[in-house]
């Protein structure tokens, strides 16, 4: 993406771009809760407001190759490094690399006057030095080469960690590596779940279209849009108010359809928030029966309850608990979308490939094996739990099913025989995406069900 922009010093999108890398590199905070605190304050116009995303998300997304060329281009300790000098870098370094259409002089000189605000003549002089240097240098500079060391090699040039490509790279080779690290080096497209209820999918796409929103059906699911080309708000149609449709990743599906909830059924969403799929299991029980959708995060639940509201679905019904604690009579089906590393979804969470550890999926598995055992005490004999994570790490995933069902042979898995299900069915009865064959978030899902 290239974005035309003008220098406004005291409130440009490049000075609040720089405060909320600098607010990333001092907390563990999710980058885009800082963004949106940032933009609520902010009164940029809208293209500004545009720059402000494209050099906030650009700049974490590259973050492993901008600071590959910076620990090139700077003589000293580069891990020590005040948060802010390293963000006017960053920042600076990835509109020099990436954004063609805002002129380098520009670039250089607000960056310059930045770090002088920040730390006087000497941050100045550091940062016209590393970026102008860059700009006489990056034709030249030499990128590790993948037949030395593929690891580093894919790792700085597709800006990941090198923990995280050597995984991949023993389950899915080079090349398929590479090219999941391109899709999620891209712009994540935004998906639509048309509310069947209140619309057919070709009326939305008719009505996105007359609106000049570019738009297309997914290929797997016919309720579910791809946005080509948004170049407006979708929370501000007044469709998506009225709850004709929601925003939601295609993924989704796979482990709703396969929990495939019937009219009169007590399903059970034990880690429901924010509450997308909870809402999608009444949509396709007609609003009958009931979801009870458990969640501990109460601000995460509050946008459920919005949902709940917007799209006018009454058959769920909210719980603030913490799932290994919750108690119930036994149910006839449960979603369990467990908490995880989250690593199938790096394209639109550009942060957490930087926030998370190989020590993390170990940590997180262990949860993830209590929550499946809790909830196996919640169904009743002859009802299904559907496991479902976001993350494509097998200790995650098979790892903690196989174990499952060591400990609880009164479990089997099943199969689903829906022809929409089975792009994703491998031969041992999971369900898997890989975003950069399929298009969508990387997931993983298995129906277990009670003997």
């Amino acid at each position: 993406m290239s974005v035309k922009h003008s220098i406004e010093p005291k409130h440009s999108a490049r000075k609040l771009a720089v405060q909320v890398v600098t607010k990333f590199h001092r907390s563990k905070k999710r980058i885009d809760r800082i963004l949106d605190q940032v933009l609520e304050k902010s009164h940029l116009s809208s293209k500004d407001k545009a720059l402000l995303n494209e050099l906030v998300n650009g700049t974490i997304r590259w973050l492993g190759l901008l600071d590959w060329y910076l620990k090139y281009l700077f003589y000293g300790k580069f891990k020590k490094l005040p948060a802010q000098l390293k963000a006017i870098l960053e920042t600076g370094l990835y509109q020099l690399k990436f954004l063609d259409k805002i002129p380098s002089y520009a670039i250089v000189n607000e960056a310059v006057e930045l770090a002088k605000a920040a730390g006087g003549k000497t941050w100045g002089n550091i940062v016209n030095g590393i970026l102008r240097q860059f700009l006489r240098v990056k034709d030249s500079l030499k990128l590790p080469y993948l037949h030395e060391d593929p690891v580093k090699t894919i790792a700085v040039n597709y800006s990941h960690p090198e923990w995280l490509i050597k995984r991949w790279i023993s389950r899915y080779g080079i090349e398929e590596t590479i090219k999941l690290c391109i899709f999620n080096n891209q712009p994540a497209a935004i998906t639509l779940r048309v509310n069947l209820q209140k619309a057919l999918p070709e009326e939305v796409l008719e009505h996105l279209q007359k609106t000049g929103i570019e738009a297309e059906p997914s290929r797997y699911f016919p309720d579910f849009i791809i946005i080509k080309k948004p170049h407006k708000e979708i929370t501000q149609l007044p469709w998506f108010r009225q709850g004709v449709f929601t925003i939601q990743d295609v993924s989704t599906a796979i482990s709703c359809l396969l929990l495939n909830p019937s009219e009169s059924e007590i399903v059970l969403d034990l880690c429901a928030a924010p509450g997308g799929k909870s809402i999608y299991l009444a949509q396709l029980m007609k609003d009958s029966g009931v979801v009870i959708a458990v969640d501990i995060n109460k601000s995460r639940m509050n946008k459920l309850l919005e949902n709940l509201n917007r799209l006018q679905v009454k058959s769920v019904k909210p719980v603030i608990a913490d799932a290994l604690k919750f108690l119930c009579k036994p149910v006839d089906k449960i979603l369990l979308d467990v908490p995880c590393s989250g690593l199938g979804v790096l394209a639109k969470r550009v942060d957490l490939r930087w926030r998370r550890t190989e020590q993390d999926i170990l940590n997180i598995a262990r949860l993830q094996f209590k929550i499946l055992k809790k909830a196996s005490e919640l169904i009743k004999p002859g009802g299904s739990i559907v496991y479902s994570t976001c993350t494509i790490e097998p200790e995650e995933n098979e790892q903690i099913i196989e174990k499952f069902l060591q400990e609880r042979p009164a479990f089997r898995i099943e199969r689903s025989n829906m022809e929409s299900l089975k792009p994703f069915e491998h031969p041992q009865g999971y369900y898997y995406t890989l975003p950069h064959i399929h298009q969508m978030d990387g997931i993983f899902a298995v129906k277990l069900v009670k003997k």
